[in-house]
């Protein structure tokens, strides 16, 4: 799918344990520009099986300990990255 010159094209799978993964009905649903009305992409449907699994995994990795057990400047460090990248990869149009 292309991204109609709009920037990063978003995938068509949601993400789990840092991998993109198909949602567990496969289904997806289209995204549309609320400006013009293009299809953008396609977006993961996910339901509740995902969620569970998502859930299931962002427990599993609290619970292991590597954020839970963070400084409070290393967690500022790391969320102050994220929304860096979050903003760098955000079209200029959309901010």
């Amino acid at each position: 799918m292309e991204s109609q010159g709009r920037g990063p094209v978003a995938s068509e799978q949601g993400v789990h344990r840092r991998q993109y993964v198909a949602s567990a009905s496969g289904e997806t649903f289209d995204c549309i520009s609320p400006c013009d009305g293009t299809l953008l992409t396609q977006v993961a449907n996910c339901g509740e099986e995902d969620v569970d699994r998502a859930v299931k995994a962002a427990r599993a990795a609290f619970e292991k300990g590597d954020w839970r057990n963070m400084a409070p400047k290393d967690r500022k460090t790391a969320l102050m990255r994220f929304a860096q990248l979050i903003e760098d990869k955000t079209p200029k149009s959309l901010r």
